[in-house]
């Protein structure tokens, strides 16, 4: 009963303060008098009833905007019609700005956090059990929470846009008005979408925005509080968050990435920290005015200031020179001016301990494929040349591992490497300069993509030693990437192969016995399905937290979450708190993306509450360590027999001959590279054939969200849960289902996916000719799995256990829906033959639409 009173107290508060609001400022926002727009604020809600009375009859895009405009407006020319369009299009993606505003306003009336899984009620409650106090200091020591902030194309805010939000929240939040009118306007006129792609510079300096607006002061405001709990019980603090960024490091795939973006990026990322140092600086300047301390206070204004705003300043690592003049200053305050301010001090301290002289470490990554081309172009050269029999590469993985020799050697280049080869040269010699200058965490993680064999580790890290490294001296982890169905069963074996070569032992050992392994849940979904990708992270986390534990090697999991359900995102501090004491969970590392980013660390507020769920959530996992019974032999067995089933109908679905083609036609996919929105190219093949192997995975989901069928989500789901059934086995699903957060954090993810999908959008081509009977197997594997899943969950609807996130994900569906009818309507046309300024200007409509449709999704790329 509690809960329900909860749920129904938080509802209401929805109601008042999202719904309420925004349609009452949507009503404040068509009536701006915006350039060249006249009516289109008075048409727009009549284009919205003609969306949703043509979608309820069954009529397609084109007849319903058609009919719109034949009633309504006296346009009859395509390029007018376009024109309209087009402005709809601009009211509607400021119309998701607006909600989005609004509903951050409200976030910390909204969310609560469960005080029971608290730091502070865990150190209450156990105050008097030292054998517990003992035990929470030792989790806390070992406990970490590394967020990574990527660059992959799902955040279609400019900073501009994002700043303007920021300031339309506030507004919200404190009823003023007044600015409100003013920003509303401001958002009329501003841009949502770039006119060329973004460099790599230009991405890393759009996630900066929240790297200084947000993270920042949440990961101090956070650690301050971690610190102020443990000082209480006399336990001694430790150090829990870290921030990542790959802008300017990620070169996986991406050719516009070079040893010098990732230089500038270094350097843009150390910048902007020492501004914001500066910033808070400024404050303790001007109140500690008392003797004393002028010369520590002038000293540091000067190296601040230098590090922040002059572009000849020398750099080197100067963290240590800023504490030990922060530490003088407090110390003063606390002997002679009775701690006056001495707060603001501490506040600065711990930001130096957090970010040091980087802010972010940039982790650098590549493909597996690359690395062994670089290594055979390194072994064609002296001295290296005389190490390896020319037939290297042909050799089986035990006969490489035996000649890896790990020599140190200087390389002399007798010949001019490709452009890939002679990057990856370069950045692994200019890691050492980066780490010289930010200190050794601001670039220290090699991340290797498509990791398929042990010698794939090994021959990078030989790369290393011929570039400029030591052994004595090489301050790199090395992480691999494991991402296909196949790749992670093999996963524990390669590791256990690593840990017991000798040299990757005294490496490991040297860099305090930890290892980070990274696992990819977009290119497992992509590769086996939803279910299937998911209960195969599940099962290689578990083999290989056991050979680690084997090896006495404390592991961190590193997880490339995306947005979307169907890349690995979802209820994230839900999924971490399930995992059980079979699975490493200690050190929680995980990517955060595009819309994730915006609507979980998009205010300072957000990212606290978001923070300290997940930190939470490794609290509460590792006191109770309670065995995962997923892995008790039965239900395991059951696991694995509807993984497969799912995997099955997956593949046949990814197989079927229309499945590319679909895509292709009813989808924007093949325009997507047109969005400017992202410095990777769509496609892995560059302008070759349109494969689904080369088909990045974000990409492959934003044509189905584009659809509104999100297939990456739910697909085989159905399939597994109904075969279970026919098999009588349905209440040992139940009961499994029951008793496993793990399998009720993938249902409700599946739901949330499930929810943001609309197939009576698509409904009229199921008597299309060509696609017809391939549309109709996509409806009903999704109207079989909603079945299943409200039948095992017990919910009347989907998503009913969450009705705000319910209600939330309708009202953006549905302000959203002409978007998705102007698109359709768009790629309708284009399948016709177009003047070619016609198809120009239908591609364009089609392009455009996307962004509202991404942005109202918030987790939908």
């Amino acid at each position: 009963m509690p809960k329900l009173r909860l749920t129904t107290q938080r509802e209401s508060i929805f109601n008042n303060e999202v719904i309420s609001k925004f349609e009452l400022f949507n009503s404040l926002f068509l009536t701006l008098p915006f350039y060249k727009i006249k009516d289109t604020g008075t048409l727009l809600p009549l284009f919205f009833k003609s969306c949703e009375e043509g979608i309820a009859n069954g009529q397609k895009p084109a007849q319903i905007i058609e009919e719109f405009f034949a009633k309504y407006t006296s346009y009859k020319e395509r390029k007018d019609i376009v024109d309209l369009l087009f402005r709809f299009i601009q009211y509607i993606e400021r119309q998701v700005v607006l909600f989005d505003a609004v509903e951050d306003a409200s976030f910390t009336k909204l969310n609560t956090t469960d005080e029971q899984s608290t730091l502070a009620f865990i150190l209450k409650k156990n105050a008097d059990n030292k054998p517990m106090l003992a035990k929470i200091e030792k989790l806390i020591d070992e406990l970490s929470l590394r967020l990574v902030l990527t660059a992959h194309p799902t955040q279609f805010y400019p900073g501009s846009v994002l700043a303007i939000i920021t300031d339309l929240t506030k507004a919200i939040r404190d009823n003023d008005i007044t600015s409100m009118n003013s920003l509303l306007q401001q958002l009329g006129k501003t841009p949502f979408f770039n006119k060329k792609s973004p460099t790599p510079v230009d991405e890393a300096l759009n996630l900066a925005w929240f790297l200084e607006n947000t993270f920042y002061f949440a990961a101090a405001n956070i650690q301050e509080e971690i610190d102020q709990n443990l000082d209480e019980y006399n336990l001694e603090t430790k150090k829990i968050l870290e921030l990542g960024f790959w802008p300017g490091g990620d070169r996986d795939g991406n050719p516009n990435i070079h040893s010098d973006t990732t230089l500038e990026v270094s350097k843009m990322l150390r910048q902007i920290l020492f501004r914001c140092y500066y910033r808070d600086f400024r404050v303790i300047k001007r109140r500690i005015t008392f003797r004393g301390v002028e010369e520590n206070i002038a000293l540091l204004h000067d190296v601040l200031y230098k590090n922040a705003f002059d572009q000849t300043c020398e750099l080197h690592d100067i963290s240590d020179e800023l504490r030990e003049n922060l530490n003088k200053i407090k110390d003063t305050l606390l002997a002679e001016h009775d701690g006056l301010f001495v707060d603001l001090v501490n506040d600065l301290i711990r930001k130096v301990d957090l970010y040091g002289n980087y802010f972010a470490s940039l982790d650098i990554r590549q493909d597996s494929r690359v690395l062994r081309s670089v290594h055979e172009y390194c072994r064609q050269n002296k001295p290296i040349s005389s190490l390896y029999p020319a037939d290297y590469d042909k050799l089986s993985e035990a006969e490489k591992l035996k000649l890896i020799s790990f020599k140190e050697a200087t390389i002399v280049y007798a010949t001019e490497a490709d452009s890939l080869t002679k990057d990856t040269i370069e950045v692994i010699k200019e890691i050492k300069g980066i780490q010289k200058r930010n200190g050794e965490k601001a670039c220290h993680r090699f991340i290797i993509s498509n990791c398929q064999q042990a010698s794939d580790i090994l021959q990078l890290i030989e790369l290393f030693l011929w570039n400029g490294w030591s052994k004595e001296a090489l301050t790199i982890d090395f992480v691999p990437l494991f991402e296909t169905v196949n790749d992670l069963k093999g996963a524990a074996a390669i590791m256990d192969i690593l840990y017991s070569n000798p040299f990757y032992k005294a490496h490991l050992a040297s860099r305090g016995n930890k290892q980070d392994i990274m696992l990819g849940y977009s290119d497992s979904t992509k590769d086996g399905g939803y279910l299937m990708a998911n209960w195969s992270i599940f099962n290689g986390k578990t083999s290989l937290t056991a050979v680690a534990a084997k090896h006495n090697i404390q592991l961190a999991f590193f997880d490339g979450r995306g947005g979307p359900p169907a890349r690995g995102g979802g209820k994230t501090h839900r999924f971490y708190a399930s995992m059980g004491k079979e699975i490493a969970n200690k050190n929680m590392q995980l990517t955060v993306q595009g819309q994730t980013i915006s609507s979980q660390y998009g205010s300072i507020e957000s990212a606290e509450f978001n923070i300290e769920q997940l930190i939470n959530a490794g609290l509460t996992s590792g006191l109770k360590e309670k065995h995962n019974i997923l892995l008790d032999p039965d239900n395991k067995a059951l696991l694995d027999e509807m993984a497969e089933e799912s995997y099955k109908a997956f593949v046949d679905l990814r197989e079927h001959p229309l499945f590319v083609s679909y895509l292709e036609k009813l989808s924007p996919l093949k325009l997507l590279s047109q969005a400017n929105i992202s410095s990777r190219p769509v496609k892995r093949n560059g302008g070759g054939e349109m494969k689904l192997e080369d088909l990045r995975a974000i990409s492959f989901v934003t044509a189905w969200s584009m659809l509104k069928q999100n297939v990456p989500g739910f697909y085989g789901m159905g399939t597994a849960l109904s075969t279970q059934e026919k098999a009588g086995n349905w209440d040992k699903v139940v009961k499994v289902y029951e008793d496993s957060d793990y399998l009720k954090t993938i249902v409700d993810n599946c739901m949330m996916s499930m929810s943001k999908s609309d197939f009576v959008i698509t409904a009229h081509l199921a008597s299309d000719k060509e696609f017809g009977a391939f549309w109709t197997q996509l409806h009903d594997e999704f109207e079989l799995t909603k079945e299943m899943l409200l039948k095992l969950s017990g919910q009347p609807t989907l998503m009913a256990n969450y009705p705000v996130d319910k209600k939330s994900i309708a009202t953006r569906e549905r302000i959203i829906l002409p978007l998705v009818l102007i698109q359709h309507f768009a790629l309708e046309k284009l399948q016709h033959d177009q003047n070619e300024k016609d198809q120009h200007a239908l591609e364009k409509l089609a392009v455009r639409t996307v962004f509202g449709i991404v942005n109202a999704g918030r987790n939908l790329a």
